[in-house]
């Protein structure tokens, strides 16, 4: 009994050290250069020797934005000034707003024929928004036999219609910079595999107060890690969902209540075949979620959405050893969902192992966890005291984020276990 706890517990205590510290640190050192570099050269030497290529893609973005006037106007002006060199169009779906939204969307399509807004008048979420806004703009741009439930590839490949080869899903939250489309597009445009590129996202106006800091500096490591995963196996997690692009062919609708429907069309995508990186180039802004109470709730919506991809793409990423994209799954994304039940079986079997010890043999492993525990209680009572002085520990408030954001996938799963009925989200309040 007491060599299977000790198993236990170091098997507990290795997944969460190999998904915070070992893999990322493993993975963003030992990056190579672009993993697709080779089609870039050539794309490059063409470009020289024929002079630039002016064929791009058109592409399509497509955004599902509710109550969102405090932003909208910002956001709709960074699409307008894009200097993407080919066809675009904008199509924008209003999820059943009621503050200003509908009117600034149909100001701007009266300003600009590029914006094509639908108005909906029933709640419907992120997803199935997206859904639709796919089929309506395959079916505006000529293909009118599109089937709801499973988008057509093979027409894709055969029709002559001039239809979006480039579907770019974005936030209203998100502001993009002149050439951000033009920077996600370039590597689709030079490399056929890939189908799925990433936009790098920037967080801004973090503070002291709250876990504005934190929550930069947690966004600035995930896109190191995504980025490095993308440049050693052409196959990036996920991307951050603010704005991203995939091609069409590689576009697969959402299921009905899937909740994080980014992750869900780039493991779809990588199931068809295709590659995915994340572009340095094409940079993104995102005002930084200032509230605990604010993340706790969407990082519970995320974590509900999380079990949803983990059971759907279970294939992907067990066994484990299979494939390099199977490996990154697992150790970036598997072991950070199963991270709180880590440390939960863990503390179990340490007690266990204590008990059977005996009182004789178990002094030291009990002062260890005896000045953990209240190190612990320590940092967090001590980050909370001081904050009501405006004095920021930032210790503790990087250990009370760990421990809420954690907390968040536990109430996550119990939703996803007693099932998910909805998909409806409600946009998180940032500065």
């Amino acid at each position: 009994m007491i060599i299977l706890l000790s198993i236990i517990l170091t098997l507990c205590a290795l997944g969460v050290l190999h998904t915070y510290v070992l893999y990322p640190r493993w993975v963003v050192a030992g990056r190579r250069p672009w993993l697709l570099s080779g089609a870039k050269v050539q794309a490059q030497k063409k470009e020289k020797e024929q002079g630039p290529d002016l064929t791009w893609p058109a592409v399509a973005v497509l955004m599902a934005v509710h109550n969102e006037e405090a932003i909208l106007e910002q956001k709709l002006k960074s699409l307008a000034t894009q200097d993407y060199p080919g066809e675009l169009h904008l199509s924008i779906g209003s999820d059943c707003s009621t503050d200003a939204t509908n009117q600034i969307l149909t100001s701007w399509s009266e300003r600009d024929s590029r914006f094509h807004p639908t108005l909906y008048t029933v709640r419907q979420g992120k997803p199935a928004i997206i859904n639709q806004l796919a089929k309506r703009t395959l079916h505006d741009r000529g293909l009118k036999d599109c089937d709801p439930v499973a988008l057509p590839t093979a027409a894709l490949s055969t029709t002559n219609s001039p239809l979006p080869t480039v579907f770019i899903i974005t936030d209203a939250s998100v502001i993009l910079r002149p050439n951000t489309i033009t920077e996600l597009i370039r590597p689709i445009r030079e490399d056929d595999r890939i189908g799925v590129v990433d936009a790098t996202m920037i967080q801004t106006g973090g503070t002291e107060e709250g876990i504005g800091q934190v929550e930069e500096t947690y966004i600035h490591r995930e896109v190191e890690i995504k980025r490095a995963e993308g440049q050693r196996w052409g196959a990036m997690i996920g991307p951050f969902g603010g704005c991203w692009a995939i091609r069409t062919k590689a576009f697969t609708p959402i299921p009905d209540n899937f909740l994080v429907d980014d992750f869900f069309l780039c493991m779809a995508a990588y199931e068809r075949g295709f590659l995915g990186v994340s572009s340095p180039e094409a940079v993104v802004e995102e005002a930084v979620g200032q509230s605990l109470h604010d993340e706790f709730r969407r990082k519970v919506r995320i974590s509900s959405g999380n079990w949803q991809n983990l059971v759907r793409f279970r294939k992907l990423w067990w066994p484990f050893w299979k494939s390099p994209l199977a490996f990154a799954f697992f150790s970036h994304k598997v072991l950070r969902w199963w991270t709180p039940f880590l440390l939960l079986i863990g503390l179990v079997a340490w007690v266990l192992l204590l008990v059977n010890l005996g009182a004789e043999n178990n002094y030291w492993p009990s002062v260890v966890l005896f000045i953990m525990m209240a190190l612990i209680l320590l940092l967090v009572g001590l980050d909370r005291f001081l904050s009501s002085f405006n004095v920021h520990f930032r210790p503790g408030r990087y250990l009370s984020y760990f421990i809420a954001m954690n907390a968040a996938l536990l109430v996550g799963c119990w939703r996803y276990l007693i099932g998910i009925k909805s998909n409806v989200w409600q946009p998180s309040q940032r500065p």
